[in-house]
């Protein structure tokens, strides 16, 4: 699932226990186990670089990984869950959507692995929160 968040709430864009506390708490919301991380870095990038300022965030669970990334200079929080495991997309989008406050979400979600091919690929909704 990937996930953009729009018009997010400024102070939490640069707040690193935050998003080590949010991808702990997606683990266990998901129920996945994590096996490295997380690791969270605060971030400028250089002049005229498009990665802009924030805090970067990534935990590798035994079904895959999660990553968060936000950006203060646009307001945006991008989030990828990538997960062997069937888990609540709804639950997840709305606990993030909740966290960052934002005012508009565009969510992805595409099915990956063996199955796949069977599968419909791919889903994208645009919602204004």
């Amino acid at each position: 699932m990937l996930l953009d968040l729009h018009g997010c709430r400024r102070d939490a864009l640069e707040d690193v226990r935050l998003v080590e506390e949010t991808l702990r708490k997606l683990s266990d919301m998901m129920e996945t186990r994590i096996i490295a991380g997380p690791v969270v870095v605060h971030y400028v990038g250089g002049e005229g670089s498009p990665s802009g300022q924030g805090v970067s965030g990534f935990v590798v669970v035994a079904e895959s990984h999660i990553a968060i990334h936000t950006d203060i200079t646009t307001d945006y929080v991008s989030v990828d869950v990538y997960s062997c495991k069937e888990f609540d997309q709804e639950r997840v989008e709305r606990f993030l959507v909740e966290l960052f406050q934002a005012k508009q979400v565009e969510r992805r979600f595409m099915v990956r692995g063996p199955g796949s091919l069977k599968a419909e690929r791919t889903i994208g909704i645009r919602q204004d929160i």
